[in-house]
């Protein structure tokens, strides 16, 4: 059920469009100023606000920077008076979808929240489809914001980290975030292959080209055209592919192998690797001039173990997915915080799936991880009491935070470097009370 909040300190206008969305299958919410809206947005998350600029406490474009400071992405409709163009412009320009005018055409009305219902589930779709990109620790900002930026263009990425730190899922959200999402997305592991079956598997080739080619095979850059193509472990690819992977680049066009036609080759690449690529062209086992082919927007992701924040986010994430209904016990949270997890991102989801399909009843406790994990080097488990001083050493950072911004959790958490929602769990996980705003 769709979920439409009404903002508009008129009762009478309030509970009219409260009425009319509510016999069309809406989940309909009412407020009657900016500050109860920003409320109930919080609170609710609704698809759409219908929202008057000229209202008490908080006005109209008060809500829309506040919504934008906190990166709600609920999509909104300005609500203006007759004569008032120029104020919906400026709230477009702020941050709002589309407006109507008092009084309202019914017709308008419905085509514009219609529009806007299908803007918000598309927005949502695409969030949807890189289900384990969660990011809260500020250590990720700054390569999701670059990759962000990077999506806008056809330019090639070149993506730099550990193995499982999530390489191929950033290239699903720059695929999704870019105008060719609607074209098709091809991962290719380049070192899962030998170089004549990777050649083979990337270029095609035709009927009799080699023994055993009894048909012609289509290649994945073939099958990439109008989309994108994501080349992993770049950096293991021996020198005469390198060779071939560059003319690629350098023409847009290639030969199947034992092929004569010339294929325009219309795609966006991204390259991944956990090498120092840098280092390898120093030494003379990668080409120079492929490298800065690749090379044009470059991207670290941190590994896991320097993303402290993003640790519980993610676990919890993956249990949600595995098992709704599971929760973590506190002694699992000190595991999953204390192992340093080398395997990243790929090894944290295996070991949640894992515990998951074993657990019996709806608690993972610090025994539902693998020996392998418990015992292991990597992992740091000190006594009960030490726990106990780390977390009370977390939560008087948290309370020192928010006695310095007087009780605001957005300032707060911005003084913290989180995510207002992760600064809002870890207050309730530990009991802390607010201080009231002054």
């Amino acid at each position: 059920m769709p979920r439409i909040l009404i903002v508009d300190d008129d009762t009478h206008i309030a509970e009219s469009l409260r009425e009319r969305f509510a016999a069309k299958g809406f989940y309909t919410g009412i407020a009657s100023d900016g500050l109860e809206a920003l409320e109930q947005i919080r609170e609710n998350d609704p698809d759409i606000v219908l929202l008057d600029l000229q209202m008490p406490k908080m006005d109209g474009f008060g809500v829309l920077a506040k919504l934008q400071e906190e990166g709600i992405d609920s999509t909104v409709i300005v609500i203006t008076a007759f004569g008032n163009i120029e104020k919906a412009v400026d709230a477009m320009k702020a941050g709002a979808y589309d407006f109507i005018q008092k009084p309202f055409e019914p017709a308008l009305l419905d085509e514009t929240v219609r529009r806007a219902l299908e803007r918000q589930k598309m927005k949502r779709a695409l969030t949807a489809s890189t289900p384990d990109f969660v990011v809260v620790d500020p250590k990720m900002k700054a390569p999701v914001d670059l990759a962000r930026k990077a999506a806008a263009s056809d330019a090639t990425v070149l993506l730099l980290g550990e193995s499982g730190s999530g390489k191929e899922v950033i290239s699903r959200a720059i695929h999704q975030w870019s105008p060719r999402n609607s074209g098709p997305f091809v991962a290719v592991n380049a070192v899962a292959l030998s170089e004549s079956l990777l050649e083979s598997e990337l270029f095609g080739h035709e009927k009799g080209a080699f023994t055993g080619a009894i048909d012609r095979k289509t290649g994945k850059l073939e099958v990439a055209s109008g989309g994108t193509l994501f080349l992993d472990e770049i950096g293991d690819i021996s020198a005469s592919f390198q060779a071939k992977l560059l003319r690629v680049l350098q023409e847009k066009s290639f030969e199947r192998v034992g092929g004569t036609e010339t294929i325009q080759a219309d795609i966006r690449f991204i390259a991944a690797t956990n090498c120092n690529l840098k280092k390898k062209v120093e030494e003379g086992t990668f080409r120079e001039d492929l490298y800065y082919r690749l090379n044009v927007i470059a991207i670290t992701l941190p590994p896991l173990r320097e993303r402290p924040a993003d640790l519980r986010a993610l676990a919890e994430h993956f249990l949600k997915e595995f098992k709704p209904a599971a929760r973590f016990a506190e002694e699992a949270l000190q595991v999953i915080d204390s192992y340093r997890w080398p395997g990243n991102v790929r090894e944290l989801r295996n070991a949640i799936e894992r515990a998951a399909v074993l657990l019996e009843g709806n608690e993972v406790g610090a025994d539902d991880f693998p020996a392998e994990i418990l015992l292991s080097k990597e992992t740091s488990i000190p006594t009960g009491g030490f726990h106990e001083q780390v977390d009370q050493h977390r939560k008087q950072i948290v309370v020192e935070a928010l006695d310095r911004a007087e009780g605001n959790q957005t300032r707060a958490a911005e003084l913290l470097g989180l995510q207002r929602t992760y600064l809002a769990r870890l207050i309730r996980q530990m009991g802390i009370q607010v201080p009231k705003k002054k």
